[in-house]
């Protein structure tokens, strides 16, 4: 299992051009499941990114700053917190602050913008990233949240993504599969 460094400028970045915005984000794929229907990415977004179009798509996303912030539909997300979207939810008035690079959870399927509300459905809010649960399993979002103080030395009982916060370190921890040893608090998807 390899640890990924998501400090780092030495990734083999994609271009990723977001439906609605003005520029392209960096991106670098951190995990792919087919079979849940979920993936992971790092994106950087170059300053001055926004996405004045307004408009639904079908995939659900937590987006976890780990610099800068961004803004959706009047919420904002910084260091510290987790954005949390649901599928269709009404996407609107989005920009990024200088210097955001952040961790993205998806579930479901990508692509599928479609411009209006004439599909608007769930929710968008922002959490704090605080010991314990952060998000709690809901429709459209793969498992759920959770942020530990340490990661236990014999793994967890099920497949988990784990986002190291002060290191900013990421690795995949398959069920039962000894963890890289990390110090620190980390935020864990806990997957179905």
């Amino acid at each position: 299992m390899s640890i990924v460094d998501l400090a780092s400028d030495h990734h083999e970045w994609l271009e990723a051009s977001i439906a609605g915005a003005d520029l392209p984000a960096r991106m670098y794929p951190l995990h792919v499941d087919l079979q849940r229907g979920t993936r992971t990415v790092l994106l950087t977004f170059p300053d001055g990114w926004n996405r004045p179009a307004t408009g639904t798509q079908p995939a659900g996303e937590e987006l976890v700053p780990l610099s800068g912030g961004l803004t959706m539909s009047g919420q904002r997300v910084g260091v510290g917190e987790v954005l949390v979207v649901t599928p269709r939810v009404l996407r609107s008035a989005t920009a990024s602050e200088p210097g955001t690079r952040a961790v993205v959870f998806y579930t479901g399927s990508g692509g599928g913008w479609v411009d209006g509300d004439s599909l608007e459905a769930g929710t968008v809010s922002t959490r704090t990233l605080g010991e314990g649960v952060v998000r709690e399993p809901v429709d459209g979002l793969a498992g759920r949240l959770e942020l530990v103080p340490e990661v236990p030395e014999d793994g967890f009982d099920q497949d988990v993504e784990v986002v190291w916060l002060q290191s900013q370190q990421y690795a995949v921890v398959p069920r039962r599969g000894l963890p890289p040893q990390v110090e620190g608090p980390a935020l864990v998807r806990f997957l179905d």
